[in-house]
């Protein structure tokens, strides 16, 4: 059991105590000067996701993260490093892939790097986009914030707060963490590369926004990507762009309606304080998406299955700014790359038995 929090948006860092092991000495600390001077993007939390590979231009100045199936090797979002190096890392990888005999794709690209995939020979279609919460615009007031003020006084009244805590963590905190992670899932299963899957090495790296209940227990949770909070974070140049994402978003039965609303908007107040620029919710797959008939067509048949909609539009509600994502791939291979990409997703990492990891490369060479 924790203590009672007196306020509902209190804005407050917390940390609590146990350290934290890292996955490779070596490539951690390279990563880490990495985003220190480039800063995060929206997917480097899932580097530690345990399920990729990390692949490092010759000059240790960019890096590409991506997981290999069958013949097939997919790039997670672009890669990250300093802009003279992006174009050396791509090529260095097309080359790798090409001397191992698999065949390339680089999945959630931005617009940015299009150009750079164009001129080794990749196509690229747009397969959904990801909401950016511009921090420095977003408030609660006015009518169309009225429901959700509404609900933070009630979540308020009712005894219920928010704290954002900073690893390390105590075991009994990842505990609950993972108590209320089993029962949001039920009986659905983990998800993995480009979306994360709760584990206590994963999940402990990372702040994770909390709602505590009237009783003083956690009720629900987010754990967060990207930069650090000011805080904890030194000096490092303007010009990088500050960002927070929203990664594991989980709550028990005993959440009222609408709580998780309360938590993303006392979120974006924390990361205003904390002079984040943006919070990413992360991509809403196949929205907007008009140049792939047949993915149009999971957008509109395929909601009872997946609630693609409904996705989009539970991110909207917060007013982001869309940007564009895409898939890029070498050309006649889409459909291909395509039933891949989603095997890596439904398969969490390390769930999958050796013999069935050899049917689906069977499959898919």
């Amino acid at each position: 059991m924790r203590r009672k929090s007196t306020s509902l948006i209190s804005l407050e860092i917390t940390s609590l105590g146990v350290d934290v092991p890292l996955i490779d000495v070596t490539q951690e600390r390279r990563l880490q000067r990495l985003l220190h001077s480039c800063g995060h993007n929206s997917h480097t939390h899932l580097y530690y996701l345990g399920d990729k590979k990390w692949f490092w231009d010759s000059k240790h100045e960019a890096c590409i993260v991506y997981r290999s199936l069958g013949n097939r090797s997919i790039a997670l979002g672009d890669p990250l490093g300093k802009p003279e190096a992006i174009p050396r890392v791509i090529g260095q990888f097309m080359d790798h892939c090409r001397a191992h005999g698999h065949i390339p794709a680089f999945y959630q690209a931005k617009s940015s790097c299009l150009p750079l995939y164009k001129q080794h020979g990749l196509h690229y279609a747009k397969i959904g986009e990801e909401a950016q919460v511009d921090l420095a615009k977003f408030h609660l007031h006015g009518k169309a914030w009225l429901k959700l003020r509404g609900r933070i006084n009630k979540l308020k009244r009712t005894g219920f707060s928010f704290e954002v805590l900073l690893p390390p963590f105590e075991d009994r905190f990842l505990s609950r963490l993972h108590a209320i992670s089993e029962e949001w899932l039920g009986q659905r299963k983990e998800k993995s590369f480009s979306v994360g899957s709760f584990s206590r090495a994963y999940v402990k790296r990372f702040p994770v926004a909390v709602l505590i209940g009237p009783d003083g227990e956690y009720e629900a949770f987010a754990s967060l990507g990207g930069d650090p909070p000011s805080c904890l974070s030194d000096s490092r140049e303007p010009a990088v762009t500050r960002q927070i994402t929203v990664d594991l978003m989980r709550y028990t039965k005993a959440c009222p309606h609408g709580a998780m609303d309360v938590l993303f908007a006392s979120l974006f107040m924390w990361a205003q304080e904390q002079r984040y620029d943006f919070c990413s919710l992360g991509m809403a797959p196949l929205a907007n998406v008009n140049d792939l008939l047949f993915a149009k067509w999971v957008y509109k048949y395929g909601n009872k299955f997946y609630n693609f909609k409904g996705l989009y539009d539970y991110k909207n509600k917060f007013a982001p700014a869309w940007q564009d994502v895409y898939l890029v791939y070498p050309p006649s291979v889409l459909p291909v790359t395509l039933t891949v990409l989603m095997l890596m997703i439904h398969t969490a990492s390390g769930t999958r038995k050796p013999a069935k990891d050899k049917m689906l490369s069977n499959f898919v060479s």
